[in-house]
């Protein structure tokens, strides 16, 4: 901002805003509207700062009095005295912490220009580099959705925790242990707290055309949402319920050009189920906690549609109506639509992130077995308090009604029954889905891409593997949990996922000999995760897809994330069947440095197409197989001593440190294996060893229903 402006009028509240002036005109406001010194909380650091002033005024009165008699010494002094008292305002100034809750702002690391694509075009961080690292520290870095940025680095979403309650009298000792875990995980951020009144002054001073609407919204849940997408809208951060417990520092989270971050709450297979859960989206975006740059042209578009709608009856089901009006319905219809615009229109410095379930979304009984005690939880909702009306849904339950759900809970088929119910319910009402409609998901690695999902039940069974759960909700398992399935007794510790352990342990046996960008075939690519985990790196990627759904938001993704130039599509699995597929590897690469192999019971095929490599004398360092004996028996007639006998083939071939992860190893336990040579990539993990003597155990402990991940590292290569 130039000197001589002067930050005077705010914009109107419903004007449409340009993209870089809204976000630059917003910060300067933002700078010189300080709520906490409007609303009567003086700032610590000012009275540090006049106080020193004092200080400095009377050192000098009394060092340049008349009765001096050696003003060259006094003057020594006053330089010292001023030395030392600059140094003690520098760190009053940053150890300085607001003596009430939420009275500190600071947006001087905001001013960034927004990222340029290629031709000059503002990118979406998703489709760029979200930091800079050096080439070294960028590949290989183990799994997780974090940044890996210094915790000072500048971000475009500020570090400002905004959480609201009726009044400061009413808070519980438990609601405030709940607020001190944001303080305990995020120590540099300001944490602000407003009561209702705090709220309905901030509407009336920032959002004047909005307050109409604010002050006709009749519940109070309705004007705290309504709070909440404007204080973020205004001055950026982050915004979390009072309920909400703060598990992981927030700039693990927030990379620093994201100006958008949502996080899925859940999805259904039918409209049925999720009205019977009392969800109005089938596939729904939560609003207890999200961050935001200020500006975000997505946080207008729902305050738009809430003061468009305050008076409006949206449905006959008052909680409904609620939800509809002002919370998660509203919520997920404009993070989807801003998606699309920029799927579909072009990115834009705008982007949006929208994370998996166990980030943000996860309910303290384990809904959808997502546990709260997941190591990969951020913000945990408690639900210490509740707002919706047991009447709110679709009336008052009858006395019989009560004795049904009983009796259902005993058969242990409620779910069904509530599901049946809610079909005949006389208010039930869902939006018309598009059974095509692709739905984003970051994934939990870093760097961070984001991934294309179909909505769970969705799918058409286009061949025998379909019909495993497995393949038909694969995007149902990355809504979930940001990485693709893999059944245990407990959650994988960081580092130990299997793409985690594929990439780190390719570049540990490889050494230095791994080449700035490493060859990686992925066969069953599904949705992409692996296939773009490794152009994440800068890898060149050779994937094969051969169901229509899976390929079509495979595509979508590469597209997305800008990883066309090391990303190969192909859909044709008789090539790989015949081993030409491999020939023509051969003749492109000449080597390759990992594959990955999920072949839903072709596996056997695959792989002895896969023997034309190591005839040719050329060893991948790594070797993903994701395999159910049961399903290769019923889809290619191969026996458990076909895949003995392939075991046996690689065994000699050079591929002995083995680990498996899933039902099989959970069934036999962490099996330890004295290996000769390099030390094994499965040494202090969950995951069991192989060896060829306990090869057809294994295959014998493994399910019939789901998969089991067996990594395979080469010594010859």
């Amino acid at each position: 901002m130039s000197a001589s402006k002067r930050p005077g009028a705010r914009p109107r509240a419903h004007a449409r805003l340009d993209d870089r002036t809204a976000f630059a005109y917003d910060l300067e406001a933002a700078n010189y509207d300080d709520d906490a010194s409007k609303y009567g909380k003086r700032r610590r650091s000012s009275r540090h700062g006049f106080a020193n002033c004092n200080q400095f005024l009377n050192t000098l009165r009394a060092l340049f009095a008349p009765t001096s008699r050696v003003n060259v010494a006094r003057l020594c002094c006053a330089i010292a005295v001023t030395v030392l008292l600059a140094q003690v305002a520098s760190k009053s100034s940053e150890t300085a912490s607001p003596t009430r809750v939420g009275t500190e702002l600071d947006l001087g690391l905001l001013q960034v220009e927004p990222p340029k694509g290629r031709r000059g075009e503002a990118l979406a961080p998703s489709a760029t580099k979200r930091y800079a690292k050096s080439a070294d520290d960028l590949r290989r870095t183990n799994g997780g959705y974090s940044s890996g940025a210094p915790r000072n680095r500048a971000k475009l979403i500020p570090r400002i925790v905004h959480q609201t309650f009726k009044s400061r009298g009413t808070l519980t000792e438990k609601d405030k242990a709940m607020m001190q875990t944001w303080r305990a995980q995020n120590p540099e951020w300001e944490i602000r707290f407003y009561d209702d009144e705090d709220c309905t002054r901030f509407v009336q001073e920032h959002f004047p055309d909005y307050y109409d609407a604010y002050a006709a919204l009749v519940k109070k849940v309705e004007r705290s949402d309504f709070f909440r997408y404007l204080v973020i809208l205004k001055h950026g951060g982050v915004y979390a319920d009072i309920d909400t417990e703060c598990r992981k520092p927030l700039d693990d989270m927030i990379d620093a050009k994201d100006t958008l971050i949502v996080g899925w709450e859940n999805e259904f297979e039918s409209d049925a189920k999720a009205y019977s859960r009392h969800f109005v989206r089938r596939r729904q975006v939560l609003n207890w906690a999200f961050a935001g740059a200020p500006g975000h042209p997505a946080l207008l578009a729902v305050a738009e549609h809430i003061n468009a709608g305050a008076k409006r009856v949206f449905t006959k089901a008052s909680n409904r109506n609620t939800l509809e009006r002002t919370g998660p319905g509203a919520f997920t219809d404009t993070i989807m639509s801003h998606f699309e615009g920029l799927r579909t229109g072009g990115k834009t410095f705008w982007n949006v992130r929208v994370l998996p379930k166990v980030v943000l979304g996860t309910h303290p009984l384990g809904e959808e077995g997502v546990s709260q005690k997941h190591p990969d939880v951020v913000i945990a909702h408690r639900y210490s308090g509740g707002w919706k009306k047991k009447t709110g849904w679709n009336g008052k339950r009858r006395w019989y009604d009560h004795i049904a759900i009983l009796w259902h809970s005993i058969m242990s088929d409620l779910p069904a029954y509530r599901e049946k119910l809610a079909a005949r319910d006389e208010h039930f009402q869902m939006p018309l889905v598009d059974p095509k409609r692709e739905y984003p998901v970051t994934a939990l690695w870093e760097p961070a891409f984001d991934l294309m999902t179909p909505l769970v039940g969705t799918m058409e069974e286009n061949d025998a593997s379909s019909k495993s759960e497995h393949r038909s909700a694969e995007g149902y398992w990355l809504t979930l949990y940001g990485r693709p399935k893999v059944v245990t007794h407990s959650p994988l510790r960081a580092g130990q996922n299997p793409a985690e352990i594929l990439f780190a342990g390719l570049e540990r046996h490889a050494g230095k000999h791994i080449p700035e960008r490493a060859v990686f075939i992925d066969i069953g690519a599904g949705l992409g995760y692996y296939s773009n985990a490794a152009a994440s790196h800068g890898d060149d990627v050779y994937s094969y897809e051969w169901d229509e759904t899976l390929l079509a938001n495979f595509k979508t993704s590469v597209e997305y994330n800008n990883f066309g130039d090391h990303v190969k599509i192909s859909a044709d699995l008789g090539e790989l069947k015949s081993g030409e597929a491999f020939r023509d590897m051969l003749l492109k690469t000449k080597k390759i440095d990992a594959m990955r192999i999920a072949g839903r019971g072709y596996e056997m095929d695959i792989l002895d197409g896969f023997k034309m490599f190591v005839a040719a004398g050329d060893f991948p360092m790594a070797l993903l197989l994701e395999m159910r004996p049961a399903l290769i028996e019923a889809s290619t007639k191969h026996s458990t001593e076909d895949i003995i006998a392939m075991f046996q083939y690689l065994w000699s071939n050079g591929y002995t440190d083995i680990g498996h992860v899933g039902p099989a190893c959970d069934g036999r336990g962490v099996r330890k294996i004295k290996t000769k040579g390099l030390k094994s990539q499965f040494e202090n993990t969950a995951w069991c060893r192989i060896d060829i003597a306990s090869v057809k155990g294994v295959l014998s402990a493994m399910s019939e229903d789901e998969f089991e991940t067996i990594i395979m590292f080469s010594d010859r290569h």
